[in-house]
């Protein structure tokens, strides 16, 4: 029994090494592969009858195959703005089938993702990116989104980003009125400030603050706002302090409109609402009246035209923005970072992809640089940790220890045969 068991440990070793060999091909053929993680090949012994003082049985070797998932790789740059690599822990989403409801997800560290005819993003391998939809303030499409399951991300897509504009919601002024004007017993036309502001449209228009100083009594002046087709849609009668610490700054503010804090809230001839900020009484941060000249010096109006997108951005905590040629930026995804307890117990597939596992234990989808995840980085891409110098040295010693094992087989052959001719 030995003498076989011997000569089956030796298949057994061969079996072994040529598993070990076939890791150590996939190694180098895949050492130019983004995000490929390298395979190891361990022995453990093989045990079919315990050992004693006057006999020993030849159990074999066992080999263990073991990917190296949680060794990252060193990143390489890249010149496409949506290719990503991970700084620390974390995997991509990723899918086969955009938009499919019942489509599978699998975790990569591939990030080479380029847009497919449809806009989708999609790395070499076919698989589609997963993130959430955000709305443009930043909030989740679907609010508080699954961070325990893949049921509410949807297939990345940047076609559908064409244009954009926004709408003017605010605008900050502040000015000198020259209090020379007031109380003059004559006739004076009124000093103005034209600006323009969006509306929903993207399409621009111009408000002008016209400003009628009281010829009757000093320190005290008429605000008329007037829209692009000339209505008045707001009028703010202002009187201002004239001595002590306040001296220039408002004392009273009436109007008809809502105002609160310094701002006037405005609807325009088309039903847009804009909070217009003057400035508040006994206040210096907005309208102030002193002898001199009429002098602006504040107009800052938010919103802009229609744009069209020029690129996308992402932020290292896996926020995609859209860039339109009008300088706006809206957050469009968010890319979350996928983690498991064991990434080792993770199961691989083809692509570079990998599946859950009662080992891996459950997935948790963090937002980058939050809990155990790294971040997001853009413009790069994470090589293959498959270091080549160290799999040919792994090569030479597989490839003895298979001659070794050959020629265990090969004196087992060669001593049955010596017992052979014994009977003869």
């Amino acid at each position: 029994m030995s003498l076989l068991g011997a000569m089956r440990a030796g298949v057994a070793g061969l079996k072994a090494q040529s598993i070990k060999f076939g890791a150590i091909a996939d190694n180098i053929s895949n050492s130019s592969t983004e995000g490929y993680k390298r395979a190891s090949v361990e022995f453990t012994t093989m045990v079919t009858q315990s050992p004693s003082r006057t006999n020993y049985t030849a159990g074999g070797v066992l080999p263990s195959v073991r990917t190296e998932i949680g060794k990252s790789g060193s990143l390489i740059t890249s010149t496409s703005a949506t290719d990503m690599a991970i700084g620390g822990r974390g995997f991509f989403t990723v899918s086969k089938n955009p938009g499919d409801p019942n489509r599978t997800f699998s975790l990569t560290r591939a990030g080479s993702f380029i847009p497919d005819k449809n806009g989708n993003l999609v790395n070499r391998a076919g698989y589609y990116l997963e993130g959430f939809a955000l709305n443009p303030d930043g909030t989740p499409v679907i609010p508080s989104p699954s961070r325990d399951t893949f049921g509410d991300m949807e297939t990345v897509n940047i076609a559908n980003l064409g244009f954009a504009g926004q709408a003017t919601a605010n605008i900050d002024f502040a000015a000198n009125l020259p209090q020379q004007l007031t109380g003059t017993g004559t006739p004076t036309a009124p000093v103005e400030t034209s600006m323009t502001y969006f509306d929903p449209l993207g399409a621009s228009r111009r408000l002008t603050l016209e400003w009628q100083p009281d010829i009757a009594t000093p320190n005290q002046w008429t605000l008329n706002v007037i829209d692009y087709d000339g209505t008045n849609i707001g009028t703010v009668d202002y009187t201002f302090h004239n001595a002590g610490a306040l001296a220039g700054a408002p004392q009273t503010i009436t109007t008809a409109l809502p105002f609160a804090n310094g701002t006037a809230t405005l609807t325009t001839v088309d039903g847009q609402n804009i909070d217009l900020k003057l400035g508040a009484v006994d206040s210096f941060n907005g309208v102030v009246q002193f002898v001199g000249d009429y002098s602006p010096n504040r107009i800052n109006a938010d919103g802009s035209q229609i744009g069209q997108l020029q690129k996308v951005e992402i932020d290292k905590d896996g926020t995609m923005f859209a860039i339109f040629n009008n300088g706006q930026r809206t957050p469009v995804y968010q890319i979350p970072l996928a983690d498991v307890p064991n990434t080792d117990g993770l199961v691989s597939e083809d692509g570079n992809v990998f599946q859950l596992s009662q080992a891996s234990g459950a997935v948790r989808l963090w937002d980058a640089l939050s809990g155990p995840t790294g971040e997001v980085i853009a413009n790069a891409l994470e090589a293959s940790n498959v270091d080549i110098a160290e799999e040919l040295t792994e090569l030479i010693q597989t490839q003895r220890a298979y001659s070794s094992n050959a020629k265990i087989f090969q004196a087992g052959d060669e001593m049955l045969t010596e017992l052979s001719r014994l009977k003869r």
